[in-house]
């Protein structure tokens, strides 16, 4: 009867004992105070190599106390089938990849947070780190992470001084702002988003440029919030509408083309949104906006976990710039 191939029956071959084994898989047999010869080391690979013997996550958990997992959770009510939280997703998986990393993506729930989930799948040791994404009201798991040593980089949004990747979004508005102004508005109206540090960035671009007592609409996130905002923001007879992001100046197209005023745009009306979501460029006139590179901001979030994990680099912050999009909504062709 063939040997059932595990991490025992290689230590049996190799001529050692199963946790060597599982410190030569884990990649660790050059940490801690117990060093594995080089000689051993390739032994193993070479059983490993014969056998064709691939460890279980729970094998490499053995002696390790990783699984080589990296819980992306999405904060802030986001769905998944948000555009944003997509390329994040899609960032992280195909940067951990390349690490030998897999990404857990996680959904922030109450039951989720009051029953500390997120430290059970530490303890456990189904996750090595946590990537959160989105906007945090409830910041107290944010302490308890760290008095349990867990690590985790905010991805999108700036807490305190929690280690954080995010984009320069308040620079991008700035420059759509700017480029408003010098295309000739000087009657700006900007509609708001809900709240967090994201919100707070694009505000703060809008009103550096368009002056601290410039018109400030209550919005939210979606193409119905911008909707109904636009009927407001209409009554101050504008000559450009700074929307916090692409969705609500979606909403406010919607409007304009519901009352027959769409030709506005751009001849009479600036119109600027803000993410670069996919409708932005084939939505009835295609919106002038910036990216903030929530792919890339993804990638960097995560490389900064397999850093510190594998190298104990310390974590940090980052802000990377955002890319700006001219199209006609704000007169380019």
């Amino acid at each position: 009867m063939t040997a059932k191939i595990n991490i025992r029956e290689i230590a049996r071959r190799a001529g050692c004992s199963p946790s060597t084994v599982s410190r030569v898989l884990s990649n660790s047999s050059e940490k801690g105070s117990v060093k594995i010869s080089a000689a051993t080391c390739a032994r193993i690979m070479a059983i490993c190599a014969e056998l064709d013997y691939t460890p279980s996550i729970h094998a490499a958990r053995l002696f390790s106390r990783r699984s080589k997992v990296i819980g992306l959770l999405a904060a802030g009510g986001l769905q998944w089938d948000d555009e944003n939280l997509a390329r994040a997703l899609s960032g992280t998986c195909s940067c951990l990849s390349e690490y030998g990393y897999r990404c857990l993506p996680l959904q922030y729930r109450e039951d989720f947070i009051k029953n500390k989930e997120y430290l059970s799948i530490f303890r456990r040791c189904e996750v090595d780190a946590l990537i959160i994404y989105g906007e945090i009201q409830d910041q107290d798991y944010l302490h308890e992470l760290v008095e349990q040593k867990m690590p985790f980089v905010l991805l999108g949004n700036r807490i305190n001084d929690y280690p954080a990747v995010t984009a320069d979004q308040q620079s991008g508005m700035e420059k759509l702002v700017r480029h408003c102004l010098d295309c000739g508005a000087d009657k700006l109206v900007y509609l708001d988003l809900c709240y967090g540090d994201s919100s707070e960035q694009r505000r703060n671009g809008f009103l550096n440029i368009a002056g601290k007592d410039a018109i400030v609409i209550p919005g939210g996130i979606t193409v119905t919030a911008g909707y109904q905002a636009a009927a407001e923001a209409m009554k101050y007879f504008p000559d450009a509408i700074i929307a916090g992001n692409d969705a609500l100046a979606v909403g406010v197209e919607k409007y304009l083309l519901e009352q027959n005023k769409i030709h506005v745009i751009p001849s009479e009306l600036l119109l600027t949104g803000g993410d670069n979501i996919e409708l932005s460029k084939y939505c009835t006139i295609p919106l002038s906006t910036f990216d903030q590179r929530s792919a890339d901001c993804a990638k960097r979030a995560a490389e900064i976990l397999v850093s510190h994990l594998e190298k104990q680099t310390p974590l940090h912050s980052e802000v990377l710039p955002v890319e700006v999009i001219f199209r006609r909504s704000s007169g380019k062709q």
